[in-house]
C-alpha cells in the first residue's frame, strides 16, 4: 500500500467570532486504517469533521488527502476527493426503497435515455450491499428496516461514491449489542478493503474492538493519540477527560427496602406475567434485545402510559395503577424517555424552561415567575455541570450531553425519589457519561431508587446493584452485580438470547 495513502489534517484552526474551536490540530488516518476519534462535547470534534467532509472551511491549516493538499468549499469537493461521510440522525427517506435511498445522489447512473430504470437501481445497490456483506433486500421500503438495518443503508448510500475514506458517527448510538457486532463487522471488512473509516464514538468498548488507533481532542486542541496496544477502558478515558478515571464495576453502597414493584404486566399475549422491583438506595437495569419488551416495561413502570387491566404497581406500601404522566409525577416518579428529541425536550424553549416543565405550578403557574425558575436552573448547572451560555440558552442547540442533564435536572426541581430511565447516557461523550453515572449513583445513596434500561452492557455493569434480562416479553434471568462480583458481559449476552439452561432461569447469579 502507497506509504502516502493517507487523510491528513495540518495545523487546522477554526474560530467563531472570539471562540477558538480549534487551535492548531493534527490528525491523520491512513488507508486501511480505523482511526476513532474522541473528545467531549464541545472538544472539536464535529468541527473537525466538518472542515475534513467539506462542510466548514478553516481559518488555517491545510487537508492533505493521499500527498495532494486540498481546500474543500464543499461536501462534493471533499466527495470528489474520495471522503465519505454518515452521521448520527438518520438521513433516509422511509417511503423509498432501500435501492433508492442508495441511489438517490447517483440518478445519472442507474437512468437510460433520460428515464430512471429501477432494474439498472436495484442491481447496483445490490452490488454494494453484497460487496460489504449486506444482507439487506434493495426492493424493502426504509421504514420497515431496523435501526441497524437502516444505518447499513446509510453506510452502503455513502459508498456508493466509492470513497477511499469514511467517517463514521457514532454509527452504533442507538443499536442494541447483537447488530452493533453486525455493524463493527461490516468496519472490519470496509478496513480490509483498504477504506481508512474515521470512527466517532463515545463507546470505549468499540475502540477496543475495532479501532487500530484513537486520537482525542480537548478544549479544541489535540491531546494525544494511543495505538492498539495501549488502549484499556482507564487508559482512552484519561485521553478524553484529561484526568485519571477511576473504574467501578457495580455500586458499593447497599439497597434498602423495597421502594417499588411492578407485578401483573403481561408484554405480549401468551408470556408469563413480568414482576420486577426497586429498592430505596438501589439502582435496577432492565435490560434485552430489540423485540424483547424492555420499552414497554419501562413506560409502564415510569408511567408514560398508563397501567394495563390486570397489571398493578405497588409503591410506598400500596398497590395502585398510574393514569398516566402526572399521576405518576405526583407520586414521585420521574421518567426520562431513550427519545430525548422526540419526547424529552422542547427544543425551541430555554434550558431553564425545559428543567421547569413539570414543575410550573411550583413557580407561580399560569404567572410563571422566570426570574425563580432561572435560578432553579443555575442551581442545577452546578449539581450537573451543564455547559450553556446561560440558561436562556434554547435548550436545542445544546450537545446532547447537555440536553441530558437538562432532562434530568427537571425531576432534582420536581422532587422525585424515583426515576424511570431509558438509556441514561445514549449519545452523551465520556466526560458526560461518568458525570450522569456519579449522579444516579449518588441519588440513590442519598435514598432514592432508580429502575433504567440500556443498550449499553458496559454501563449496566457499571452501575446496577441488580439486573434483570427480557427475553420475548419474560424475565428470564435476573443478576445480582457488586464491585465484589460484577456481572460479566458473556453472561448478559447469553442471557439475552435466551442462551440458558431452563434450569437457570429462575436463578441469580453472582459470578
Amino acid at each position: 500500500m502507497n506509504s502516502s495513502a493517507a487523510l491528513v489534517a495540518e495545523q487546522v484552526t477554526k474560530a467563531f467570532g472570539d471562540a477558538l474551536a480549534l487551535k492548531s490540530v493534527n490528525f491523520t488516518c491512513n488507508a486501511g486504517e480505523v482511526h476513532a476519534l474522541l473528545g467531549e462535547n464541545g472538544a472539536g470534534k464535529s468541527t473537525l469533521v466538518k472542515i475534513l467532509t467539506g462542510a466548514m472551511m478553516p481559518d488555517a491549516g491545510k487537508i492533505v488527502v493521499n500527498g495532494r493538499s486540498h481546500n474543500f468549499r464543499s461536501p462534493l469537493e471533499a466527495q470528489a476527493a474520495g471522503i465519505g461521510v454518515v452521521y448520527q440522525d438518520f438521513q433516509l427517506f422511509p417511503r423509498l426503497t432501500v435501492a433508492e435511498n442508495i441511489c438517490a445522489a447517483s440518478v445519472g447512473d442507474v437512468s437510460r435515455a433520460g428515464f430512471l430504470s429501477r432494474r439498472r437501481m436495484n442491481e447496483k445497490a445490490e452490488g454494494i450491499l453484497e460487496n460489504f456483506g449486506i444482507d439487506v433486500d434493495p426492493r424493502r421500503e426504509v421504514r420497515t428496516l431496523d435501526a441497524a438495518e437502516r444505518k447499513l443503508v446509510e453506510i452502503s448510500r455513502a459508498l456508493q461514491s466509492d470513497p477511499q475514506y469514511l467517517f463514521l458517527d457514532e454509527p452504533t448510538a442507538a443499536l442494541e449489542p447483537k447488530e452493533t457486532h453486525r455493524l463493527l463487522s461490516m468496519i472490519d471488512r470496509l478496513r480490509e478493503h483498504g477504506k481508512g473509516i474515521i470512527l466517532v464514538t463515545h463507546r470505549l468498548q468499540e475502540i477496543s474492538e475495532v479501532a487500530n488507533r484513537a486520537t482525542a481532542l480537548r478544549d479544541g486542541e489535540y491531546a494525544g493519540t494511543l495505538s492498539r496496544d495501549q488502549f484499556s477502558r482507564e487508559a482512552l478515558s484519561e485521553l478524553v477527560v484529561g484526568r485519571s478515571v477511576e473504574q467501578h464495576r457495580g455500586p458499593s453502597h447497599a439497597p434498602g427496602e423495597v421502594r417499588m414493584r411492578l407485578r401483573g404486566l403481561r408484554v405480549r399475549e401468551g408470556s408469563t406475567e413480568i414482576d420486577i422491583s426497586v429498592c430505596e438506595r438501589e439502582l435496577v437495569a432492565v435490560v434485552g434485545l430489540i423485540g424483547s419488551g424492555v420499552p414497554n416495561i419501562m413506560k409502564v413502570a415510569g408511567g408514560a402510559v398508563a397501567t394495563p387491566k390486570g397489571a398493578s404497581i405497588y409503591l410506598d406500601g400500596a398497590d395502585l395503577e398510574l393514569h398516566g404522566p402526572a399521576d405518576a409525577q405526583s407520586r414521585g416518579i420521574g421518567f426520562v424517555s431513550d427519545d430525548r428529541k422526540g419526547q424529552g425536550i422542547v427544543a425551541k424553549r430555554s434550558a431553564a424552561e425545559n428543567i421547569a416543565l413539570p414543575s410550573l405550578s411550583r413557580f407561580g403557574g399560569p404567572f410563571v415567575h422566570r426570574e425563580a425558575f432561572r435560578k432553579a436552573a443555575d442551581n442545577c448547572q452546578s449539581t450537573f455541570d451543564i455547559r450553556w451560555s446561560s440558561p436562556d440558552q434554547a435548550v436545542g442547540s445544546l450537545s446532547g450531553g447537555n440536553q441530558q442533564k437538562v432532562v434530568l435536572s427537571r425531576w432534582q426541581v420536581r422532587g422525585s425519589t424515583l426515576l424511570v430511565i431509558q438509556e441514561p447516557s445514549q449519545g452523551v461523550d465520556i466526560g458526560a457519561r461518568l458525570q450522569i453515572h456519579e449522579y444516579l449513583v449518588e441519588f440513590a445513596k442519598s435514598g432514592g431508587a432508580v429502575l433504567f434500561s440500556s443498550s449499553d452492557l458496559d454501563e449496566v455493569r457499571d452501575i446496577a446493584h441488580r439486573i434483570y434480562v427480557i427475553h420475548s416479553g419474560e424475565v428470564v434471568a435476573e443478576f445480582v452485580n457488586s464491585s465484589d462480583h460484577p456481572v460479566t458481559r458473556g453472561q448478559l449476552a447469553q442471557a439475552m438470547a435466551a442462551m440458558i439452561d431452563s434450569d437457570e432461569k429462575q436463578g441469580v447469579y453472582n459470578d
